[in-house]
């Protein structure tokens, strides 16, 4: 006969249907007393009930300031912590941007959230300086200035917010034209840079990429059939292939950086005379392709590439209905125009400046502001104006908000006198 097992079974505390056991706690509602108390160490503020504190809360510029005032009593904090996040300030969608200027040994910054960022961590000594090239993704590409870099491309990886930065291995670049210096970010703190060279000869390029999983360069070269005149201009990068505008010749210049190929994609019929500053590329939130050009009347047209040579035309936006004076100021009431020849007649040029691609947002120069364009809610705001007129505004490459509140590494506050605490 087999033996007998007893299993003693032990009967689970736990309430039926799964509940859980664990000791529950009530709230304490809070007495009159204490809650006088909190009223007044707020200040003078307890004059004010919750809703118009509320209401005072929704009036804060940027976030910053809304958490900084869930620290200051309970009060605060509950009322911050009772009301919906719709109704509180959202926060902005850049830090802000940097620009190239002469005077500054590198790149200066100009916040646009109440935090400043520099690059003064990157080992570029004070009497050669450094350029922006390209920045995305968080990131700058810079060139360095100083003896020999007419025949020698020395370049650095950065990231303001985490204070890091990476040389890039120099290339020896006489006798050739730099077409393209673009930064590719990849996950993580991967990246590459692609360079693009053309030589001496018209009809030779070289397509070189460095990637910073293998701390080298690749080169590829090839045949062109025609002759390039190397300008300045946007790029744009979906996946692995980077886009350069070459507007004036009207086309783009593609190259892909893993097959390290060079080809080109013509541009859509526009019936508008292209000059530099008038036109833009940028890309769709699917991937696409896109390009901008701006009529004289400030009408921004959009076109999307939706198959290989077949361009679409979008509704055209009038960005004088989108001048609100409480965003753009005495701008509204300015005389723009996107044409060269209206400053004869007194009007302010209007010309791109950048696109981020992480956001969708457009960068306008309007006299001498520097103008945001959300195209989500269509907002037209300006940002920064400049007024050193001895420098006028170029390209600014802007730094995107992806996570609020931001994690930085030793990034100070801007206050309103300028300086950084």
């Amino acid at each position: 006969m087999p033996p007998r097992f007893v299993v003693r079974r032990k009967r689970s505390r736990s309430p039926p249907r799964g509940f859980d056991s664990a000791r529950r706690t009530r709230t304490r509602p809070m007495p009159d007393a204490e809650r006088a108390a909190d009223a007044a160490n707020a200040g003078p503020a307890p004059a004010l009930p919750d809703d118009m504190l509320l209401e005072v809360f929704k009036r804060l510029p940027p976030p910053r300031d809304v958490v900084r005032c869930a620290a200051v009593c309970r009060r605060w904090r509950r009322v911050l912590a009772a009301a919906e996040a719709a109704c509180l300030p959202a926060p902005p969608r850049h830090f802000g941007f940097f620009r190239n200027y002469a005077p500054s040994p590198l790149p200066p910054f100009v916040p646009a959230a109440g935090v400043a960022f520099d690059a003064g961590f990157v080992p570029v000594p004070p009497a050669c300086g450094a350029v922006l090239a390209d920045a995305r993704g968080r990131r700058l590409l810079l060139r360095e200035l100083g003896p020999g870099s007419a025949r020698e491309l020395r370049l650095i990886v950065c990231s303001p917010l985490e204070k890091t930065y990476v040389q890039v291995p120099s290339l020896y670049t006489a006798g050739h034209r730099v077409a393209c210096t673009v930064l590719v970010p990849g996950e993580g703190a991967a990246f590459r840079v692609v360079v693009v060279l053309f030589g001496s000869a018209p009809n030779h390029f070289e397509v070189l990429v460095y990637s910073s999983a293998s701390s080298c360069w690749e080169a590829a070269t090839g045949p062109v059939n025609r002759e390039v005149v190397v300008r300045r201009g946007p790029s744009v990068v979906i996946g692995d292939v980077v886009y350069k505008l070459y507007g004036e010749d009207k086309y783009i210049m593609v190259v892909d950086a893993v097959k390290m190929t060079l080809s080109a994609v013509p541009l859509p019929n526009t019936g508008t005379l292209l000059y530099v500053g008038n036109h833009w590329i940028g890309k769709t939130g699917n991937g696409r392709l896109c390009f901008f050009a701006m009529r004289e009347q400030l009408t921004l047209v959009k076109w999307v590439l939706a198959a290989p040579g077949k361009w679409v035309e979008l509704q055209p936006v009038d960005l004088r209905m989108l001048m609100h004076p409480a965003l753009v100021g005495d701008l509204a009431q300015t005389k723009l125009s996107a044409k060269m020849s209206d400053q004869l007649r007194g009007c302010k040029l209007v010309s791109f400046a950048a696109f981020c691609e992480a956001t969708g947002t457009l960068f306008f120069v309007m006299a001498d502001w520097v103008v945001a364009l959300d195209p989500r809610s269509g907002r037209l705001q300006r940002l920064w104006r400049n007024t050193d007129e001895s420098r006028p505004l170029g390209d600014v490459y802007p730094c995107e908000m992806l996570q609020w509140p931001p994690v930085l590494k030793d990034v100070g506050e801007v206050h309103e006198a300028g300086g950084v605490s």
